[in-house]
């Protein structure tokens, strides 16, 4: 996986007008909140705090799922 994009105001414009990018930002995002899910799960079963961040999460992820869907094309890395 490629360093994260950091998302800034240029960034947001440009990926209005570029559908290839703004699936890219989407992709790696969706990637790296999959992958800190994954951590924060197997650090603590019991901790509520940690479920309710996981159900937060779960919750972005599905937001960012329906946003790829919805973007379509095929992203280039």
């Amino acid at each position: 996986m490629s360093d994260l994009i950091p998302v800034t105001d240029e960034l947001l414009e440009q990926a209005r007008g570029d559908r290839t990018l703004r699936r890219r930002l989407v992709v790696e995002h969706l990637d790296r909140l999959m992958i800190a899910m994954g951590r924060a799960r197997n650090r603590s079963k019991a901790d509520v705090d940690a479920t309710r961040h996981l159900q937060e999460g779960a919750r972005l992820a599905v937001k960012l799922t329906e946003i790829l869907h919805g973007i379509g094309g095929k992203p280039t890395r």
